[in-house]
């Protein structure tokens, strides 16, 4: 290539740096997409990377009576996602603690579910590291 050993070298040395650079570049913008809030996913984004089932929990409630509920929680993640699924256990411990302390009126109109959903994303954005909870779902409830 270049007459000077030397040159060659240099050469060499500043195609491998810029190599480098670029891969290492694609590498750290690969990590922060994931950890970058979807602003306005659709449907698909929101049921595969956004959106962790509680599962069904039961519990009592005020009263002699109890609580069946299931609830969808979106996060603003992938990463989140991955955590909140890791932290179920707490998950259902905030709902448990949440509906505890409810009678069977706060829980039967709209208003009482809006409140609900408001509680148990607040008390999970608590323990929340990767994001935050943009919204909280109620799939199933029935108080009896």
């Amino acid at each position: 290539m270049f007459k000077s050993r030397g040159m060659n070298i240099l050469f060499i040395v500043m195609v491998l740096l810029i190599v480098a650079v670029a891969a290492g570049f694609f590498v750290v913008n690969r990590m922060a997409e994931d950890k970058t809030d979807v602003v306005h996913p659709n449907i698909d984004q929101i049921v595969k990377d956004l959106t962790v089932e509680t599962g069904e929990i039961t519990t009592n409630i005020k009263g002699d009576h109890f609580i069946k509920v299931n609830f969808n929680i979106q996060v603003s993640n992938k990463d989140a996602k991955d955590e909140l699924t890791k932290r179920s256990f707490q998950v259902k411990n905030a709902v448990i603690y949440t509906v505890s302390g409810m009678s069977p009126n706060d829980l039967q109109d709209q208003k009482g579910i809006v409140n609900l959903e408001r509680l148990i994303g607040d008390r999970v954005n608590g323990f929340l590291d990767s994001g935050h909870v943009t919204h909280v779902y109620t799939t199933e409830k029935i108080v009896q």
